[in-house]
C-alpha cells in the first residue's frame, strides 16, 4: 500500500476481478460478466487479507478521484464507521455505483459497508437458488447473486472455484458495468434501481431478508437500461 504495486498476495482480489471482467472469447479460462470494462485494481488490504477501515476509506477516495464508475467491495466487518461512511457518501455524491458483500457468518447482524444506505448489498445463492448457508441476511440485503463454487482467475496463473459473498458481489458489479456500457448517461441511483427492479424473485414473494429484491437478472437489466436511452 502507498505505492504503485497493487499485486495480489493471496488470490482473493484476482478471483473477484476475474468474475467481473476476465477476458472473453479467447478460448481460455473463464468469461467475466462484463466484456470490455476496465479494472482499476486498488489494494487496501494486507497480504493476509486484513486491513483497516482507514485504508479502505482511503482506497475509495482514491478510486473516485481517479475516475472509477463502479466500486466493488468484497470485504466488510460489523463495526459502523463514520470515516468509512464519509468515503461511501463522497463516492455516491460523485455518481459512483457502490456494491458490497453482505458477509459470510450466517448472521443478520449488519455488515459494513454493505449496510450503508448508498451501497448495494449482496447476498450469495447456490446453483439451486437457495441462500448459501454461510451468507449473511437481514433487512439491509438488496439483491442476491451466485456465490457458491464460482470458478475464476486466481493468482500465480491459476484458476480456482471459491465460495462467499465476496464472489456474489462482483457479479453485481459486473452487471453495473454492463448497464453503464449500454447507457453511460445513467446515474448511479438509476443503475441501482435497475438492478433491484429487474431481479428474479426468490423466497417469499417480494423483497425479503434472505434475497433482498431477488436474484440479479442480466437480460432484464440490460433491457431496462436500453429502454432508458429512448
Amino acid at each position: 500500500m502507498n505505492n504503485n504495486f497493487p499485486d495480489d498476495d493471496n488470490g482473493h482480489g484476482t478471483h473477484v476481478a476475474g468474475i467481473i471482467a476476465s477476458e472473453t472469447n479467447n478460448h481460455e479460462g473463464v468469461a467475466g460478466i462484463t466484456w470490455y470494462n476496465k479494472i482499476m485494481p486498488i489494494k487496501a488490504m494486507g497480504a493476509e487479507g486484513h486491513g483497516t477501515t482507514f485504508d479502505i476509506a482511503k482506497g475509495i477516495y482514491w478510486a473516485v478521484d481517479h475516475g472509477a464508475d463502479v466500486i466493488n467491495m468484497s470485504l466488510g466487518n460489523y463495526q459502523h464507521s463514520s470515516l468509512l461512511k464519509g468515503a461511501i457518501d463522497y463516492a455516491y455524491s460523485k455518481n459512483v455505483v457502490l456494491i458490497a458483500a453482505a458477509g459470510n457468518e450466517n448472521t443478520m447482524q449488519p455488515s459494513y459497508p454493505a449496510a450503508f444506505p448508498n451501497v448495494l448489498s449482496v447476498t450469495a445463492v447456490s446453483n439451486t437458488g437457495q441462500r448459501a448457508p454461510f451468507s449473511n441476511y437481514g433487512d439491509y440485503i438488496d439483491v442476491a447473486a451466485p456465490g457458491v463454487q464460482i470458478p475464476s482467475t486466481y493468482f500465480n496463473q491459476q484458476y480456482a472455484a471459491l465460495s462467499g459473498t465476496s464472489m456474489a458481489s462482483p457479479h453485481v458489479a459486473g452487471l453495473a458495468g454492463l448497464l453503464l456500457s449500454v447507457n453511460p448517461n445513467l446515474t448511479n441511483q438509476e443503475v441501482i434501481d435497475i438492478i433491484k427492479n429487474s431481479t428474479y424473485d426468490l423466497g417469499i414473494p417480494g423483497a425479503d431478508n434472505e434475497f433482498g429484491s431477488g436474484l440479479i437478472n442480466v437480460k432484464n437489466g440490460l433491457e431496462a437500461a436500453q429502454s432508458k436511452r429512448q
